[in-house]
């Protein structure tokens, strides 16, 4: 409202064909809020080109995710019963 009532006044102080552009901007400024443009980009992930990762580090995450997967289940096994009320 402040903003509307402050472009108006400007509006009155330059007169009269500063007052029709403003007036057509405040009616026509549309919001987006969160959907951006219709399309954008081409290929299978719209644009974004993921990076390269090295053999050594897809090798060492599958490690770590093995290890907490095993961790996990070893746990399971030996606290399983207190885990579930038992």
């Amino acid at each position: 409202w402040f903003f509307w009532r402050r472009e108006a006044v400007r509006c009155v102080m330059l007169g009269a064909a500063r007052a029709t552009r403003v007036a057509h901007v405040l009616r026509t400024t549309q919001r987006h809020a969160s959907h951006g443009p219709k399309t954008y980009g081409k290929g299978e992930f719209r644009g974004f080109t993921p990076p390269h990762v090295p053999m050594w580090q897809k090798r060492v995450g599958e490690g770590f995710a093995t290890a907490a997967w095993l961790w996990f289940f070893w746990r399971c096994y030996h606290d399983g019963g207190h885990l579930v009320g038992m």
